[in-house]
């Protein structure tokens, strides 16, 4: 049977999580250097190319954890996914975040997590970034200097949340 979401709780989960907080930002940079620190960064080349594609957006949270990899400039949506799994099984709230590039070639994944009321926004393939505080609002440019920026596009649970559930879902749509 399919999981509904990609952030279950389940042992998996657990057991990576330890003994964790997530009660303030430092602890949201904490998770992302764990996290990004346990999983292989695999090449994405020609090789890895066809796998990639095959389990993109895919895999749940514990799937990754149990897999152990993601392939380098394709994973922040896998990322953003342990991260929210992981954030959940600790009680906080969160979304994840899809932004389309202005030109709507490129879609990239962000999250929230809410902490004591607040919200705050990360960008999890990034090793130092920092929590900015506050959702990103609809009209915002998101990292101007990044392929000319990001817009927010959906917002959800997860991908699945989003109708995102492989390679071929449509960018395109509004």
């Amino acid at each position: 049977m399919m999981q509904k979401s990609q952030i279950e709780t389940d042992d998996i989960v657990l057991n990576f999580l330890g003994d964790r907080k997530i009660k303030e930002p430092k602890d949201l940079v904490e998770l992302r250097a764990y996290i990004q620190n346990y999983l292989e960064f695999r090449e994405y080349d020609e090789q890895g190319k066809e796998h990639e594609k095959s389990i993109r957006w895919k895999r749940t949270a514990s799937d990754i954890i149990k897999d152990g990899y993601v392939y380098k400039g394709k994973s922040c949506s896998d990322l953003s996914i342990i991260f929210l799994a992981l954030c959940k099984a600790a009680g906080a709230e969160g979304y994840l975040v899809k932004l389309i590039s202005l030109d709507k070639k490129n879609t990239h994944s962000i999250v929230e997590v809410k902490l004591d009321d607040k919200w705050y926004r990360l960008d999890i393939t990034v090793k130092d970034s920092v929590p900015f505080e506050g959702q990103l609002p609809p009209d915002q440019i998101w990292n101007k200097n990044w392929l000319g920026g990001w817009k927010l596009w959906k917002r959800g649970r997860d991908l699945w949340d989003l109708g995102l559930n492989d390679i071929n879902s449509d960018i395109n749509e509004e």
